[in-house]
C-alpha cells in the first residue's frame, strides 16, 4: 500500500514513512474493503494506495485526494475482470465511500478506484 516506482525513481522518502494515522487509515481500508473483496474474488493487484502529497503532487492527482489520507486504493482483478471486481463491491455490500469506474470502456475499467472513510456516501461515479 506504500510501494511506488516513481517515488523511488524520484527520491521522494516521505513516501515510505507516512505518519499512524495514515498506517492506520490503511489498515481499515484493508479489513472493510480489500480484505473482503479479495476473499470473494481472488487476488487484487493495488496499482496504488497511499500517496504522499509530494508523490500526488508528481502524478498530477487530484489535490484532494484521499490517497493522500491512506483511504484510497486503485485496484485490478488477476483472476477476475475488474467490472466484476466494481459489481462485487456493491454486491457484498461493502461500506466503501467512494467508487469509481476509472476510464477503460462501457464493459470493463482501465482500473477500479474504492475508499474507505468515515463519510460513507457510497458515491459511485465513472470517470471516462
Amino acid at each position: 500500500m506504500l510501494e511506488s516506482a516513481t517515488a523511488r525513481r524520484l527520491k521522494i522518502a516521505e513516501q515510505f514513512n507516512p505518519p499512524a494515522e495514515i498506517i492506520k487509515n490503511l489498515e481499515l481500508l484493508c479489513k472493510n474493503i480489500l480484505d473482503p473483496l479479495r476473499e470473494k474474488c481472488g487476488a487484487i493487484t493495488v496499482t496504488s494506495g497511499y500517496r504522499s502529497p509530494a508523490l500526488n503532487k508528481a502524478v498530477k492527482g487530484a489535490k484532494s485526494s484521499q490517497h493522500m489520507k491512506g483511504q484510497a486504493a486503485d485496484i485490478r482483478g488477476v483472476n477476475v475482470s475488474n467490472a466484476e471486481l466494481f459489481n462485487q463491491i456493491q454486491k457484498l455490500k461493502l461500506p466503501f465511500d467512494q467508487m469509481i469506474w476509472e476510464y477503460g470502456t462501457d464493459k470493463e475499467p482501465s482500473w477500479v478506484h474504492v475508499s474507505f472513510s468515515p463519510l460513507n456516501r457510497r458515491q459511485i461515479l465513472y470517470v471516462k
